[in-house]
């Protein structure tokens, strides 16, 4: 795929409508990557690796997916870039994957792009199901303990306060807030559902245009330690493709669509605006990462590479084994911060 046709394709990425399609559970998905990823480097081209990869899941009797990666097949072979076809599957991909194979497609190294996308998705298999594991026990229990306080409020509570009342002595504090609370719901649970049904509307018709939705996106990043975590999120996405790219030839100015693919949230997408000016007026690439926002522990490695270590031809090795090693380091926070998430929520179900 030419570079300058990136710019086109990334602007399918920030749609929100757009064709609904076949969907695709992770596993499934995790398989597309795998079979993609040997096709490639088996030598065959994206049309017919597709082709193979749908006859397949047809085998499989997964006609839904089989028929879905045909279609995408015959966009292809009609001269359609694949991480254009891939936007009318907005069930089966998402804006990562479709940023993914834009990558690969400007660096000219499709395998490469699906073997990451294979990664990605089962560490998000691994993960889900080691959260899920953890949550399940607690959030089952913690539901339980709801309807078993409900009942007792709304039925043995109120029969043991009479009792006591006939007897002359008062309810205590505890059971009398419980049977107040419990009884507060059941009977006025319809203004409470309107009002979650009021808060579900406003969000909906905020996120329905621009201004709204960027409104929601700069409230998420000041969530505290959520936002942070999405931040940090999104660069070591971008920074997961960088080094490979940079390793093919690409310019940092043709990183800007991908990293918009990969930019969900519209207050960091706009911060690639600063990148981009960077860029153009002739800043190095540690600068116009700084005013992107990318952190401190990405930007100080790439500063490094460029001010000290000698550049090969139009590639600089160590700046590439910079990013890499900084990579590694903001996963593996990632990964922590999300175990601690999970290990503190089921604490607090307990």
């Amino acid at each position: 795929m030419p570079i300058s046709k990136l710019s086109t394709s990334s602007a399918l990425f920030g749609r929100i409508g757009g064709g609904t399609g076949a969907s695709i559970d992770s596993r499934d998905r995790e398989r597309f990557f795998f079979f993609m990823a040997m096709m490639m480097k088996a030598g065959q081209n994206s049309s017919d690796s597709l082709r193979a990869v749908a006859k397949a899941f047809r085998s499989e009797k997964n006609e839904a997916v089989a028929n879905a990666i045909a279609g995408l097949s015959q966009k292809v072979a009609q001269g359609k870039p694949l991480s254009q076809a891939m936007a009318t599957e907005r069930r089966m991909f998402t804006d990562l994957h479709r940023a993914a194979i834009l990558a690969g497609e400007a660096s000219n190294n499709m395998q490469k792009s699906f073997d990451i996308l294979r990664i990605l998705e089962d560490k998000k298999i691994n993960s889900s199901r080691a959260g899920l594991a953890e949550l399940l026990t607690p959030l089952l229990m913690l539901f339980l303990s709801m309807v078993s306080i409900f009942n007792t409020g709304l039925n043995t509570l109120p029969v043991m306060a009479k009792l006591r009342e006939a007897q002359g002595k008062p309810m205590g504090l505890i059971p009398g807030g419980i049977m107040s609370t419990t009884d507060f719901l059941a009977g006025y649970w319809y203004i409470i559902l309107g009002f979650f049904l009021i808060i579900g509307v406003v969000i909906w018709s905020l996120n329905s245009n621009p201004a709204g939705r960027t409104t929601l996106h700069r409230l998420q990043l000041q969530i505290p330690v959520y936002g942070r975590y999405l931040i940090y999120q999104t660069y070591t996405q971008m920074l997961l493709y960088f080094p490979y790219l940079i390793a093919s030839g690409v310019r940092p100015k043709q990183l800007i669509p991908i990293m918009e693919g990969l930019a969900t949230n519209l207050v960091i997408r706009r911060r690639i605006d600063q990148f981009n000016h960077v860029i153009t007026t002739g800043g190095s690439l540690s600068e116009a990462m700084s005013r992107a926002g990318f952190p401190e522990l990405i930007v100080t490695p790439v500063s490094v590479a460029e001010n000290y270590a000698p550049t090969e031809g139009h590639v600089n090795d160590v700046l590439i084994e910079g990013m890499q090693h900084s990579y590694t380091i903001l996963e593996r926070m990632l990964s922590d911060t999300h175990k601690r998430f999970i290990s503190l929520t089921s604490g607090l179900l307990w």
